[in-house]
């Protein structure tokens, strides 16, 4: 029998909990191409079992942001310059659009908060702290593509994401050093302040053309871009447990998710 008049409750499941971990985690540069992961060590990292890594693992396969391996493993795919250019023209009119609709809405306290990133991105590129410039270079360009209002096109572009996230990597230091990154997120802050929706498609639409225009030029003469000395996570059962709890903790680390989904487990328990 079919209940009526009831609302569907939100999926907060540990299955979900963990695909968006895992989303985060791509999309925030947290794993390099070609890196592999075995079911296990995901599951170790974020103190979960294997059911929801295995679920959540084959929707991020269909998705293109892993590439399923043997021996219950997975590896971020590796890229030719063919789609990282495809990728750049479709992200390139997606991002500007999204750009140009946050521009038409944009409030004062919204554009403050982008500042506050904007100047959180130059401290942690001052420190020479990578990862933390990579996860608010994701914040400041999420933030500002939350804001067009926009949900189906805004988890379009967080697809897109899944795919290059982990060639974000490849741009430091040499791309970071001489892009002009602080410049463009200040002239993309200043267009939302104004209202200016022509402006803001421009900027986003030419950080994200140089950006990916700068990976697909790193391919080698067969077209295909091979990080050199790309660290992998070994898709086989370690023998040492020693080798093994290290896998696991640079897994929660790049994750950086663990206590999160371990207090969902235990509040679903006591329930």
């Amino acid at each position: 029998m079919v209940r009526t008049g009831t609302s569907v409750p939100a999926d907060t499941s540990l299955r979900k909990q963990v695909y968006d971990s895992l989303r985060v985690a791509l999309t925030a540069g947290r794993f390099v191409p070609g890196e592999k992961l075995t079911f296990r060590t995901i599951a170790g990292a974020l103190g979960v079992s294997l059911t929801p890594v295995r679920e959540a693992l084959r929707r991020l396969v269909a998705e293109g942001a892993f590439e399923m391996q043997p021996s219950r493993s997975v590896r971020v795919p590796l890229m030719t310059r063919a789609k990282a250019l495809e990728l750049r023209d479709i992200r390139t009119a997606l991002e500007g659009l999204a750009a140009a609709k946050a521009a038409e809405v944009a409030t004062k306290a919204q554009v403050a908060e982008l500042r506050r990133i904007a100047r959180e991105i130059l401290a942690h590129r001052r420190r020479g702290d990578e990862v933390g410039d990579r996860e608010n270079v994701r914040a400041f360009h999420f933030a500002v593509y939350a804001l067009s209002g926009q949900p189906t096109l805004l988890r379009v572009i967080e697809g897109l994401w899944l795919q290059t996230g982990p060639y974000m990597n490849l741009l430091y230091p040499e791309f970071i050093a001489s892009a002009g990154g602080p410049a463009r997120r200040l002239r993309v802050i200043e267009a939302l302040a104004a209202r200016d929706s022509v402006a803001a498609r421009r900027e986003i639409e030419n950080d994200v053309h140089k950006t990916l225009t700068y990976v697909a030029d790193l391919a080698d003469a067969t077209g295909n871009i091979v990080p050199l000395g790309a660290p992998a996570v070994s898709a086989s059962r370690s023998k040492n447990k020693a080798k093994g709890s290290s896998k696991t903790k640079a897994a929660s680390k790049a994750l950086g998710l663990r206590l999160k989904t371990s207090r969902l487990k235990a509040s679903q328990s006591s329930k």
